[in-house]
């Protein structure tokens, strides 16, 4: 990739803002670092640990990931015979020691089933015994503690002590010091020996070494000739007690130099660890995913550019795709719509996967795998080379055709431009026909009319327009794809109130040809808008219509539910009957049995083929539907006997019925309807035949789907809404984490339009929040 490229697209202010997110210098520096990879399988295996870790992330939560330390010069210093750190540069080895067994241990729970974060755990060597004697050893503040050798332990008591008598006697010397001119009553140090403040004009009266004087010389610092030898010998301790230190800071360095590689390595996998916990962080600004890679395809749904989003400037997504039969596209369109942005976020979002990184588009995107993304997007001219824009761009160009080879993406804007127009045009044709015939992806950004002429005829060629309002003029920053888009310059400056003679004679000026196109560009683009508007009318109509039917059906169902249960009541009223006939029927036989032998078992046997009758009737009832020849009721679906005419029954007055099907009302005669059968019933909000329900044990309440892809998602969601209803379980847990939003979205989508759920609300605060989705179901 050229660095020229890189920059154009703007690759280097991404990496800053994934390493501006990153906890260390090392892992910030391993951000700045990425560029594409050269392989597709390096590019796919990086991706791959990228998405991997945003799992993770999002089934575990939180990193315990902490700022911490650069220590690869002070392990580099390490490795040197009888070198020595200083206490706190062991103690931000310590620290990054305790970071990366902390991580080891909460990634070695946790990615046994993330096979590309498999060896992070391993390389994560901690080195507990290392640890542990730094922290035996060193204070926060990188101060060897007392007990850190029985010398030192000694050296300090002894210091202890000696500097107690030498304040004591001082401070005795202070408070009775008045004929030996003592100017205050206080104990200092001065040149590390202990002073007591003397007078100036009586300074003769205490014996001793002056150490210093006060700023205005009236008051000098004197060492009693007493202190002289108690101040000789703490500072004898002293030297002691700094050779001792040295010793053991040096004892320190040598065990950190010993296993200087492994901690190299160690260090190494906790800057990755840094890293990629900057990628997931930056993806979920962004409301990133992992695509895949095309061959000579790319299909970038609802794709964003990153650099507007981290602006936060308002981003509309676009679809920018290719299929297989086709190896560049067109963009057209008026100025400020968006063609340029097009192109760049195919580029940007190209170069991001490449690199190992999620892209801001939705899930099932793919980005064309290419060896090299070439650029000639920018009309800046070349100064030092005392060069035109056009002759800028033709030397761009040779550059371009010199390190090109398939497979390869070249993004151009304007390509001709800075010179004469049907030069320009007939130059940028050439480009193309050249380049796609070389199997190279061109993505082009155009206002000639040859070259939207020529994409509209070429079948290699994708022709797409930026869309704008037609009456304001406002981009709407969407791609429409098999549409040829109007550059409106004379358009635009009329409406920008430049002088009507000067819009008058440049239309005038313009050849006879290019009026006439940019007309038959102006009406195909006004039936384009007419048979999209209508397009859209008819989807919402026949949502509409979707709709109805579905409610139609669910009030069919109602009221089939209801003449079942009711129904069930009569057979219950006559099973009750059968059971007080038995009753009755005991009580009688104890008498009857004495009169006449057998009357027991006639009656019994009436009794059991009562039973059986009614249990047979309930059965019938309960899995039937009514019947045809019953009297057709309001809401029936009924039909008109020998006519074509079908539909619901929504009146009776007298003879006389009305019938509604769809948007149409019918009329016709009582006597001539008749009920129809339902169709084999679906699965709907209410179900008349009983389900077998499942032992408590499998009942299920609870699904997770965190770090599953959309579609494989929703289909074990829809299996287990069926087994929970199917199990009579009135509400269930569905949890689903935040990330990008994209899998919270599409199953609230889904329990909106399906069967299973009546409603459906996030979760309470502590019990998941917006994190766990709580499903009721019918």
């Amino acid at each position: 990739m050229r660095a020229r490229d890189l920059d154009v697209l703007g690759f280097p202010k991404l990496l800053d803002a994934l390493a501006a997110r990153a906890v260390s210098e090392p892992g910030a520096e391993l951000c700045r670092a990425r560029v594409p990879a050269r392989t597709r399988e390096a590019a796919e295996k990086a991706l791959e640990r990228q998405w991997s870790f945003f799992r993770l992330l999002e089934v575990s939560g939180s990193l315990p990931l902490t700022s911490f330390p650069d220590v690869r010069e002070s392990l580099a210093l390490a490795s040197h015979e009888g070198a020595m750190l200083p206490g706190d540069r062991l103690v931000e080895i310590r620290t990054v020691l305790r970071q990366i067994q902390l991580l080891q241990r909460f990634l070695a729970t946790r990615v046994a089933t993330l096979p590309a974060l498999a060896d992070l755990p391993r390389r994560l060597q901690g080195l507990p015994e290392l640890e542990a004697a730094l922290s035996h050893m060193l204070d926060d503040g990188g101060v060897l503690l007392d007990d850190a050798s029985p010398r030192l332990y000694e050296l300090r008591s002894a210091l202890l002590e000696l500097r107690q008598q030498i304040e004591d006697r001082l401070a005795r010397l202070v408070q009775g010091g008045e004929n030996a001119g003592i100017a205050d009553r206080y104990v200092t140090i001065r040149n590390n020996r202990f002073v007591v403040p003397v007078k100036a004009a009586t300074a003769t009266r205490m014996p001793g070494v002056v150490q210093d004087r006060s700023a205005s010389g009236e008051t000098l610092f004197v060492e009693p000739m007493f202190a002289i030898d108690l101040n000789n010998q703490l500072m004898l301790l002293r030297k002691e007690e700094e050779g001792e230190e040295r010793r053991l800071l040096t004892v320190l360095t040598a065990q950190v130099g010993a296993v200087r590689d492994e901690l190299v390595r160690a260090c190494a996998a906790l800057a990755e660890v840094d890293a990629l916990h900057a990628g997931v962080l930056l993806a979920r600004r962004l409301a990133c995913t992992s695509p895949a890679f095309g061959d000579a395809t790319f299909d970038l749904r609802r794709a964003r550019h990153p650099e507007l989003i981290l602006r936060d400037a308002t981003v509309v997504p676009i679809d920018v795709r290719i299929g297989a039969d086709k190896l560049a596209l067109v963009v057209s369109g008026p100025n400020t719509g968006g063609k340029t942005v097009a192109l760049k976020t195919l580029g940007l979002l190209t170069l991001m996967a490449q690199a190992g990184l999620l892209i801001p588009a939705e899930e099932g995107s793919i980005v064309p795998w290419v060896e090299g993304v070439f650029t000639d997007l920018s009309d800046d001219q070349s100064i030092e080379r005392n060069l035109s824009t056009f002759s800028s761009h033709v030397v761009n160009l040779v550059e371009i055709f010199a390190e090109l080879h398939t497979p390869a993406l070249v993004l151009l804007d304007e390509p001709g431009g800075g010179t004469d127009p049907e030069e320009g045009a007939a130059l940028a044709v050439a480009l193309i026909d050249r380049l796609i015939a070389a199997g190279i992806l061109v993505g082009v950004a155009t206002h000639y009319a040859p070259v939207k002429l020529y994409a509209l005829n070429e079948p290699r060629v994708e022709l797409v327009a930026v869309d704008i309002d037609p009456v304001t003029f406002v981009p709407r920053y969407r791609l429409v794809y098999g549409s040829v888009g109007e550059s409106l310059g004379l358009a635009m400056a009329r409406r920008l109130r430049l002088p009507a003679d000067v819009i008058e004679a440049a239309e005038t000026r313009r050849e006879s040809a290019a009026r006439e196109l940019a007309t038959a560009i102006a009406k195909l683009e006004t039936s384009r808008r007419r048979y999209e508007d209508e397009r859209s009318a008819i989807a919402e109509e026949r949502r509409a219509l979707a709709e109805l039917e579905s409610e139609r059906a669910s009030l069919v169902a109602e009221l089939g539910e209801r003449r079942r249960e009711r129904w069930s009541r009569e057979l219950d009223e006559a099973r009750e009957f059968v059971r007080e006939l038995k009753a009755e029927g005991r009580a009688a036989l104890e008498i009857l049995r004495r009169r006449e032998p057998g009357t027991s078992t006639a009656v019994a046997t009436f009794a059991g083929k009562a039973t059986a009758a009614i249990t047979a009737r309930a059965a019938e009832i309960a899995g039937a539907p009514a019947s045809v020849d019953e009297p057709p009721q309001l809401g029936d679906n009924v039909e008109v006997v020998g006519t074509s005419i079908r539909g619901e029954l929504i009146e009776i007055q007298g003879e006389t019925a009305r019938l509604r099907s769809g948007s149409l009302t019918f009329q016709a005669p009582v006597a001539n309807l008749r009920r129809r059968l339902p169709d084999a019933p679906t699965r709907t909000k209410t179900t008349a035949r009983p389900r077998p329900r499942l032992m408590d044990d499998d009942v299920p309440h609870e699904l997770n789907l965190i770090g599953m892809r959309v579609r494989e998602a929703l289909d074990r969601l829809e299996s287990f809404l069926d087994k929970a209803q199917e199990a009579g379980v009135g509400s269930v847990r569905i949890i689903h984490g935040l990330g990008t939003g994209a899998l919270k979205r599409a199953i609230a989508e889904f329990l909106a339009r399906t069967a299973y759920a009546t409603s459906f609300q996030d979760a309470e605060p502590n019990a998941g929040g917006l994190g766990v989705t709580i499903a009721i179901l019918t």
